[in-house]
């Protein structure tokens, strides 16, 4: 009986320190698991901190791209109207420049007392100023235009000077002077510069020859050559002896190719050289201007 007791009693023992044995190492691993849990918890947070940084760079990046494409974008629009707006003042200065050269004109033939010259004259000049007022604006002409008005300006000088020089305008045949456009009033001044400057007043016919042809895909050439060899002294009925007038046009025209270069990203330019002959003798001038152009 008392074994019996015993053994119960032990079995009773065993069961009960089975069970808290159970128990803990059911504790135990309840707590390695946890443990477990909160490392991989961990690395995963470890892990996603480099891509979330990562992904917030990108983003920043972009944002920041953006924002410099539209404000660069902004500064070129200001940069272009503003070049677009000095392009105007510019082409406002040329033009009352170069009507007091016709006036000037005109006001030779009315000190020689010649009506019918004076007329014609005037006929001429209006359609020239008609040109002048249709192209202040635009931004580009045809070439086309832009030829006759040179043709209808060195007329008008002719006139002045009495048949004192001829010209010819010569446009190569690879141009299509309706199809290529040019900014408008810039070969004038250069034009002017031969007649007043480049043609002689000692008996010799002056002789101006103007060659249009393309320079590359972007630019066409004009070369302007002329006989004179000296100087022209100004005569006794020119206005600017009674009239304050600065020397604007060549300096205006560059400022306006400056303008244009920024406007357009053109190489537009001149250069004024002297013609040679063999001898070192001078034959007379060649003005080399370049322009941009359109189809």
């Amino acid at each position: 009986m008392l074994a019996t007791s015993t053994t119960s009693l032990l079995q009773n023992l065993s069961v009960s320190l089975f069970s808290k044995i159970l128990l803990i190492e059911q504790a135990n691993l309840q707590s390695v698991v946890e443990t477990q849990n909160e490392q991989i918890q961990r690395t995963l947070l470890y892990a996603l901190i480099p891509v979330v940084v990562g992904f917030s760079f990108i983003v920043f990046v972009i944002y920041r791209a953006k924002r410099e494409s539209l404000f660069r974008q902004k500064e070129a629009e200001f940069k272009l109207s503003l070049a677009e707006s000095e392009l105007k003042m510019l082409r406002s200065q040329i033009n009352p420049h170069f009507i007091f050269n016709c006036m000037n004109s005109i006001h030779h033939y009315m000190h020689s007392h010649d009506t019918a010259g004076a007329a014609d004259y005037l006929i001429k000049f209006s359609q020239l100023i008609r040109h002048v007022l249709e192209t202040s604006s635009q931004r580009m002409v045809s070439l086309a235009d832009e030829v006759e008005s040179l043709k209808n300006y060195m007329q008008l000088e002719q006139l002045r000077m009495n048949n004192a020089f001829e010209f010819n305008v010569e446009i190569h045949k690879e141009i299509d002077p309706e199809q290529i456009h040019i900014p408008p009033m810039l070969l004038q001044p250069f034009i002017e510069n031969s007649i007043w400057h480049g043609v002689n007043h000692d008996g010799k016919t002056g002789k101006i020859n103007v060659m249009l042809g393309i320079k590359d895909d972007r630019h066409v050439q004009c070369i302007i050559e002329d006989n004179g060899t000296k100087p022209v002294e100004k005569m006794s009925h020119d206005l600017s002896h009674v009239v304050k007038k600065t020397s604007l046009g060549i300096q205006l025209i560059h400022q306006r190719m400056e303008t244009i270069n920024q406007l357009y990203q053109s190489e537009a330019g001149f250069m004024l050289e002297d013609r040679l002959n063999e001898q070192k003798q001078i034959l007379g001038k060649r003005t080399t201007v370049t322009l941009p152009f359109e189809d």
